[in-house]
C-alpha cells in the first residue's frame, strides 16, 4: 500500500487542533506551536520522500521473479479499460468537499490539468519543484499557472 499524503496530512492537522489548544492552555507562544507544526510537517513530507523513492531490491533468481511480476503488470495496464469518467470524479473527490459554491463553480470550470495541478499542490502538499517534475515543466511556469489559476478562482 502507497503512502497516502492527503490522509495523512488530514491526520496530522486533526492531532494538531488538539494540540494547539493543549499548548497554548499551557501558556506557550504561537510562533514556538507553529514551528512545532512545521517541523511534523517536515517530517510528515519526508516520510511522503522516503515511500515515494524507496525501491525494494531483489537479487539471484528474486530478481527474474520481479522483472516478470513488473512486466505482466505492464500487460495488465495495457490490456485494461478504465471508466475515466468515475476514475477523473475520484480523483479530485476534495472538490465535493468545498462548502463555497463561488469557489466550487469556479473549479469545475478549470481543466483536467489544472485540478491535477491543484490536487497536488494545495491538497496533496507537493511543493512547485515537485509538480514540475511531473509535468516536466520547469518550477517558475508551474508557480505562474498557480498564480494564473489562483486570480481566475479569485475573478471567477
Amino acid at each position: 500500500m502507497s503512502f497516502n499524503n492527503g490522509n495523512e496530512r488530514r491526520k496530522l492537522n486533526a492531532k494538531w487542533e488538539q494540540l494547539r489548544v493543549q499548548y497554548r492552555e499551557a501558556g506557550m507562544s504561537e510562533e514556538v506551536i507553529q514551528s512545532m507544526y512545521e517541523f511534523d510537517l517536515g517530517v510528515l513530507n519526508s516520510e511522503r520522500a522516503y515511500d515515494a523513492n524507496t525501491v525494494a531490491v531483489c537479487d539471484g533468481e528474486d530478481d527474474v521473479d520481479a522483472r516478470e511480476a513488473a512486466n505482466l503488470k505492464q500487460y495488465e495496464a495495457a490490456i485494461t479499460v478504465t471508466d475515466t469518467y468515475h476514475e477523473t470524479k475520484s480523483r479530485f473527490g476534495w472538490i465535493g468537499e468545498i462548502e463555497n459554491e463561488r469557489l466550487l463553480a469556479g473549479l469545475e470550470n478549470l481543466s483536467e490539468d489544472d485540478l491535477k495541478l491543484l490536487t497536488l499542490y494545495v491538497y496533496e502538499g507537493y511543493t512547485e519543484s515537485e509538480i514540475s517534475k511531473v509535468f516536466s515543466i520547469s518550477q517558475p511556469a508551474i508557480h505562474k499557472r498557480i498564480e494564473k489559476i489562483t486570480i481566475f478562482l479569485k475573478k471567477f
